[in-house]
């Protein structure tokens, strides 16, 4: 053998390993191994609170099935559309959903529940089908979804789509391929333009949930064909020992650049479904191109399928979205100044939480959201930009707010919520009003600290509103926070009503279901005044007789109950001073003032307590209160 023919060995080996490119997985029949009900099944013992993400009968949007988007010889590719009823004279984001199942099983029904929710939000979305391993090897699919793209920017007029705001979405495999179609922007090598060659196929932001970055990298589990072909052998036609080159082409961390577009990761406790994410969002860090990670550290590979993880993570994709196209038309740019909220569709949003979502960053004009009767199981927020808003209840004891966190539960995210964390709303607003709404934590009388509602913002007001929980429900939390509720009802246990703000309560009713304390203020020294109750209902459930008004939680807490109805389960001496801390009996401000009933027995009270005068009880007016805002006049 010559020197020349040995110089040919390695191209002929080269040859003859893509001649030996395996057709075996292509059988012409859907693989339908993975199925949303078989997955739960298997997860059912695990994780006892999963649920299936059923379809939503929502009126706010339209739907379009089974859209012939490429035909490749005499086969149709479709995709289904979902996008707002509402029209906007501003162009929407698009978002791509590609649906996972190893590149050889699942289908575009399976995100159907989230294509709807985010057409609800404001967004036009599509969930295209690709030709599975079973019918085509790698990389058809990825030419596939790029003339999906191409068809989408070509019909962007027809469905109103920002051209610049075309978002790829996808879970496992598809999370794969979303990575690969935003890494491989404008690259020829991945294009077959056989169907609208006009226009781009390049995305402008990536969502990858559970799929690989890389076939390669040593995270990586793919390739492992000891028992049988692995998912990713059968799609490329070659185990990763044959060719790990093509292995290596088809990973996305290969080809994250400069030109990459923003990228969200949301992942699993399944580690090596996001092989090669850390390296990746390096790449990006290193060019300032916006990445985040979100992670359900408790959580099976198929999270977005099912409950409890899809709502945070449509949260995230919404965020992120939002982030990514800034001056997006979603709801925020057509918002009303009203909004309805229904769970069966009728309204603008099935969600509270949608609605918040909703209104613009630095928002200066009063909304006000109808919430229709309904149980709406969410873990709400309303962050501290969103100021002016209304949250209006069909009927205070039909319209329930509840969840279920509380101390030492471990979220979706994997940290342990506490006391701080398991609220059901949380409310960091200014100017903000709530009438005719239940707020409930249902995490059970033994679970411990389990708030309701925790206020943050200033000029809070409630009124006609319900607090359901045990211990810790409401939380009113910020010391510079003014707060008024009117004509309530608050239950709980221990501590129920606690925090720092100054807050009045007028002609509330509040009713302990535990032999323990109603307050724990922490009000700070230079405060004048804490807690307020006027015209009050203090009740008890029937066998009760050692409830306290309150005890410190903070030296100088303060709190006065003014022409209040006290039942007899508050104990003679009134208060307690915090597991017999004498200290807090020298700061400790408490007062009362022509209080009645059997509870009330202002002789018998605590010496370090007092009674107030007629001169000392007219400084309690909502002008000396809360200064230059008066809240009845809201």
């Amino acid at each position: 053998m010559n020197k020349k023919q040995i110089l040919l060995i390695p191209l002929v080996l080269q040859l003859l390993a893509v001649i030996a490119q395996s057709t075996a997985g292509i059988t012409g029949v859907p693989d339908t191994s993975f199925t949303v009900y078989n997955d739960y099944i298997k997860h059912k013992k695990n994780y006892p609170q999963i649920q299936i993400v059923q379809r939503f009968n929502l009126k706010s949007i339209k739907e379009e099935f089974s859209i012939t988007y490429c035909k490749i010889g005499g086969r149709k590719l479709l995709l289904d559309a979902f996008y707002p009823k509402q029209k906007s004279k501003q162009r929407r984001p698009a978002v791509i959903i590609i649906h996972g199942g190893g590149w050889r099983s699942g289908n575009r029904t399976h995100h159907h529940p989230l294509a709807q929710r985010l057409a609800d939000l404001g967004y036009v979305v599509f969930t295209p089908e690709y030709r599975l391993s079973t019918e085509a090897l790698y990389p058809a699919a990825v030419h596939d979804l790029k003339a999906a793209v191409r068809w989408i920017r070509a019909n962007a007029d027809k469905y109103n789509i920002h051209k610049s705001k075309i978002a790829i979405l996808g879970f496992s495999a598809g999370g794969q391929l979303a990575a690969l179609l935003g890494t491989t922007n404008n690259n020829k090598d991945f294009e077959d333009e056989r169907c609208y060659p006009k226009s781009s196929s390049a995305v402008n932001a990536i969502i990858d949930m559970d799929g690989t970055l890389s076939f390669v990298h040593p995270e990586s589990g793919e390739g492992d064909d000891s028992k049988k072909p692995s998912a990713a052998t059968l799609w490329f036609g070659y185990s990763k020992k044959d060719n790990p080159q093509l292995w290596e082409d088809a990973s996305p961390l290969k080809h994250v650049s400069k030109n990459t577009p923003p990228t969200l990761f949301i992942n699993s406790s399944v580690n090596r479904m996001h092989a090669g994410r850390d390296d990746f969002m390096k790449v990006l860090k290193a060019h300032a191109i916006y990445t985040d990670v979100k992670t359900f550290s408790d959580a099976p590979h198929s999270f977005p399928l099912f409950h409890p993880w899809f709502e945070p993570t449509l949260k995230y994709v919404d965020e992120f979205l939002k982030q990514v196209f800034p001056a997006s038309t979603t709801r925020v740019a057509v918002m009303k100044d009203k909004i309805i909220v229904a769970q069966n569709g009728s309204g603008d949003y099935i969600t509270v939480q949608a609605a918040f979502n909703a209104i613009p960053l630095n928002n200066k004009k009063g909304v006000t959201i109808y919430v229709r009767n309904g149980t709406y199981y969410e873990k709400l927020r309303l962050d501290s930009s969103k100021n002016f808003i209304t949250l209006i209840g069909e009927d205070k004891f039909n319209t329930i707010i509840t969840y279920n966190d509380h101390t030492g539960k471990i979220s979706p995210r994997g940290d342990t919520i506490n006391t701080y964390t398991s609220e059901t709303f949380l409310m960091r607003a200014n100017d903000f009003t709530a009438e005719n709404i239940t707020f409930q934590n249902d995490a059970g009388f033994n679970a411990g600290q389990a708030v309701a509602v925790q206020v943050f913002g200033d000029k809070a007001v409630f009124r006609n509103c319900r607090f359901i929980g045990n211990q810790d429900v409401l939380f009113t939390v910020n010391a510079n926070s003014r707060q008024y509720y009117e004509h309530c009802y608050i239950e709980g246990t221990t501590d129920f009503i606690f925090g720092a703000a100054t807050a009045w309560f007028q002609q509330t009713h509040i009713h302990s279901k535990k032999n323990s304390h109603i307050t724990a203020a922490s009000t700070p020294r230079d405060h004048p005044f804490g807690y307020v109750f006027y015209d009050c209902i203090l009740t008890a459930d029937s066998t009760l007789r050692n409830v306290t008004l309150g005890r410190p939680w903070r030296p100088f807490a303060s709190v006065t109950y003014l022409h209040t109805y006290i039942d007899r389960h508050i104990i003679p001496q009134g208060w307690n001073n915090w597991n017999n801390n004498v200290a807090n009996e020298k700061t400790a401000r408490y007062a009362e003032y022509k209080n009645y009933g059997p509870g009330a027995n202002p002789g018998k009270r605590f010496a370090w307590t007092r009674q107030l005068t007629d001169e000392e009880a007219k400084q309690y007016t909502i002008e000396n209160v809360f200064g230059d805002w008066n809240p009845k006049k809201n």
